[in-house]
């Protein structure tokens, strides 16, 4: 075990040096450092929830909530930031889904060997 945990922690330093990660954490500091980039995201994310809430009390969303939705998902998409910090997310995530397909495709070939292979004698 101990030594599956270290090649986690050589997988997670790695990473730290792909240039996904760094282009990743160079857009977070950049909303960080942008008040008005900061204001949307905490706009957009508290309408969400409001709506979510609203989804889980089985009330009606009113149109007025569609439109607030629309008009702070506008003011997002307007904002340079907060789409290279998409973006960014976007980018890493697509590294990560590829790292996480090579461990289950090296899983499901060693189950399959494992199926393939004559019981053993008692």
């Amino acid at each position: 075990m101990d030594d599956l945990l270290q090649k986690a922690e050589e997988l997670g330093r790695m990473l730290v040096d792909q240039p996904r990660f760094k282009a990743l954490m160079a857009a977070r500091d950049a909303i960080r450092a942008d008040p008005a980039a900061r204001k949307a995201l905490a706009d957009y994310q508290t309408h969400v929830d409001h709506l979510q809430q609203l989804q889980a009390a089985r009330k009606p969303i009113e149109v007025a909530d569609k439109r607030r939705l629309a008009e702070l998902e506008t003011a997002l998409s307007g904002n340079a930031k907060v789409m290279a910090m998409s973006k960014a997310q976007a980018d890493f995530s697509e590294l990560m889904s590829r790292i996480n397909r090579a461990i289950y495709e090296k899983i499901a070939a060693e189950e399959a060997t494992e199926e393939e292979a004559p019981p053993a004698k008692q």
